[in-house]
């Protein structure tokens, strides 16, 4: 894939390339997928496709025809409809484009996301087989050094959720990237970053104790290995359906 710089995206943006002509890095895509989780899942749901007429990850729109017309409509909504106007910029506005044509993309490896899963099947794996609950949290019950699952699957896509299960270190759909903070003082923590700004790093660390760093104290953050296990090859491709299953159908309290 040839990778085009933000300004070169920006001007494609306006106009100057068709939707065909576009390429990503893998960095436009994570930002694009956070600002869709953050802006746009409680609508259009985790496959793009919640809103009737609407299929956002497969290039269905109603009134838009370029990526011209999607920033547009992101940044404006739609007079007389439920998609509202934001306050996004161009820039976040573009990633979010970037994120929706890629969705749907072709991977090397063979997905089983789309197979048929049994859910019941999948927690007895996710409890037993797989120790998932040791790391995980589930309305109340289970581990905290991994992220809470409860809602998961109002997040993340049915192929997001499996790319996060056989090759957890490839990126970090779970908004939770893996840090080693080091402090100018005393010990340092690894864990999932939750937020930093420049006032503040906040991390839960691998006990599942949260930790509230004044940036002042900090001397580095530096990205580390999931300490996710891979799961691939682990699973049949049919248990694997069934865990996916499973941990789609978490949508909160039931």
């Amino acid at each position: 894939m040839v990778h085009i710089k933000p300004i070169v995206l920006l001007l494609a943006i306006v106009g100057i390339a068709s939707a065909q002509d576009h390429s990503y890095t893998q960095g436009d895509l994570e930002e694009g997928a956070k600002q869709y989780r953050k802006n746009c899942i409680g609508c259009h749901g985790g496959e793009g496709a919640s809103v009737t007429g609407i299929d956002l990850g497969r290039g269905k729109f109603k009134i838009a025809t370029s990526d011209e017309d999607l920033v547009r409509i992101i940044q404006n909504g739609v007079p007389g409809t439920g998609m509202p106007a934001t306050a996004m910029g161009p820039y976040r506005a573009a990633m979010i484009v970037a994120y929706l044509r890629n969705m749907n993309s072709n991977r090397e490896r063979k997905s089983v996301a789309s197979a048929v899963g049994d859910v019941g099947r999948g927690k007895t794996l996710f409890e037993n087989q797989g120790k998932c609950s040791g790391c995980h949290r589930i309305r109340g019950v289970g581990g905290r050094s991994g992220p809470d699952l409860s809602e998961i699957g109002h997040v993340l896509r049915a192929i997001e959720i499996e790319s996060a299960i056989v090759d957890p270190d490839a990126q970090y759909p779970f908004g939770t990237r893996p840090v080693r903070v080091e402090r100018k003082e005393g010990p340092g923590f690894t864990g999932s970053l939750l937020n930093q700004d420049r006032y503040s790093v906040q991390l839960l660390d691998q006990e599942g104790q949260l930790r509230s760093l004044d940036r002042s104290e900090v001397k580095s953050v530096t990205a580390v290995p999931t300490w996710m296990p891979s799961y691939s090859g682990k699973f049949n491709a049919q248990e694997l359906a069934d865990l996916i299953a499973y941990v789609g159908s978490l949508r909160g309290a039931q």
